[in-house]
């Protein structure tokens, strides 16, 4: 939550969703675990207290036991009661209102089209409805674990041996780690230790977005642990990847070329950018009616917006500039493509943490050297891509030609 954007009475309210709702009973959980490990569950796993409930279940602090009597601390998640068939129909809710929206009179609806609302409801939705199947977090936790294997400073869960993900029941490691409100306030004295986290959380997320395509889309503070090791070293502990974001090769090369030109504050080339993938996504639709608007118009606006950028800080004001970007892309007719407001948020809700760390942190200087090498590292992989083609290309074609020879022959 961000108390700097919305108020702290308002992110009080609703921060309890995060980790503090009603819990189900104790039968639902018995049931559950019943159907997925069978009724001899209790000699497996034994549950203690309820560390926490949220909007698609709550989870149990516990104790597992090994086929060889080892045992260890674990978190059991279970799934609500009862819980998939109301998204189902807030989903279909949200549609309708986006569909009146965008049918709404006077040209109004027109405008809102190029924001691309029903991206964004689409996208919301496959990430909500993935949350309410466990299996897919436990797939989610092992891909984690192996992008940040050689990190000592981010830590996920992972899944226990013995245990199989089952759509209502998932067991995994417990992690030790506190709140990181509550590290900011028991280390607020160490201020070096706390800009060292607010830099480690930074480039966290930006790796996520720009290097591994794989987002946790679900970082509310309540998921977000923090704790030193037993040799002093700061860790994140990263709970709850339910939720995750992964762009198609194409929308991810585009947005990452968009942002390393407006960090380089080349706002001609990100325009033209956004124009041509507009044109791509809306070319099957294309008509007169359709086309952009005054291409040079939207061009120099976001031209504009990136010469003003004179510090660098388009990350600071992320959610002003985001504003700026669609409504020149409404008033110009450019189709945005719905990652780039997906990777806005999750920059946004990261800066959120990281000033509740250190205020005078400046997420820009973390994360535009990221941008940059990510957009670097994807140009030499399509150039040797090129180049591996050619050579195939050319080994084919004399391979080709010795076949002639010897036909011939």
């Amino acid at each position: 939550m961000r108390p700097d954007m919305f108020g702290e009475r308002f992110c009080e309210r609703f921060r309890r969703l995060q980790d503090s709702t009603t819990p189900h009973s104790w039968k639902h959980t018995e049931n559950v675990l019943t159907q997925a490990y069978g009724p001899d569950w209790k000699q497996k796993v034994q549950l203690h207290e309820i560390l926490g409930s949220g909007c698609i279940g709550q989870v149990y602090k516990g104790t597992a036991t090994d086929d060889s009597g080892i045992k260890q601390n674990v978190a059991v998640k279970v799934i609500h009661p009862n819980v998939r068939g109301p998204i189902d129909t807030d989903l279909e809710l949200l549609r309708f209102v986006v569909s009146a929206i965008e049918n709404l009179p006077f040209n109004i609806g027109a405008n809102l089209q190029w924001w691309n609302l029903k991206g964004a409801v689409d996208e919301f939705s496959q990430l909500l409805k993935v949350q309410l199947d466990f299996r897919k977090e436990a797939e989610n936790l092992e891909r984690f674990n192996v992008n940040f294997k050689n990190d000592p400073h981010v830590v996920f869960p992972k899944s226990v041996k013995g245990f199989i993900a089952h759509p209502d029941v998932l067991v995994e490691t417990f992690v030790k780690g506190i709140p990181i409100s509550k590290f900011a306030v028991e280390h607020k004295s160490d201020t070096a230790l706390l800009h060292k986290m607010c830099e480690i959380g930074i480039d966290t997320v930006c790796r996520m977005i720009f290097y591994h395509n794989f987002v946790h889309s679900d970082l509310h503070p309540g998921n977000i642990l923090a704790s030193l090791s037993d040799d002093g070293v700061p860790r994140f502990v990263l709970l709850d990847v339910g939720m995750v974001t992964e762009f198609k090769d194409a929308d991810h090369d585009n947005i990452i070329d968009i942002l390393a030109n407006i960090v380089r504050r080349n706002g001609r080339k990100a325009a033209e950018l956004m124009i041509q993938d507009s044109e791509k996504k809306m070319s099957p639709f294309l008509s007169n009616k359709l086309a952009v608007l005054n291409r040079e118009e939207f061009i120099n606006k976001i031209t504009y917006l990136t010469d003003q950028d004179r510090d660098m800080s388009f990350f600071e004001n992320i959610g002003g500039y985001i504003l700026y970007i669609c409504e020149a892309a409404a008033t110009h007719h450019v189709r945005l493509n719905e990652a780039f407001a997906s990777i806005a948020l999750a920059v946004k809700v990261q800066e959120g943490v990281a000033l509740s760390l250190d205020p005078k942190c400046h997420v820009w200087e973390t994360a535009n050297p990221i941008i940059v090498r990510a957009e670097m590292k994807r140009r030499f992989n399509r150039f040797f891509s090129r180049i591996s083609d050619e050579i195939l290309t050319f080994k084919f074609r004399n391979m080709l030609q010795e076949d002639d020879k010897c036909f011939l022959d």
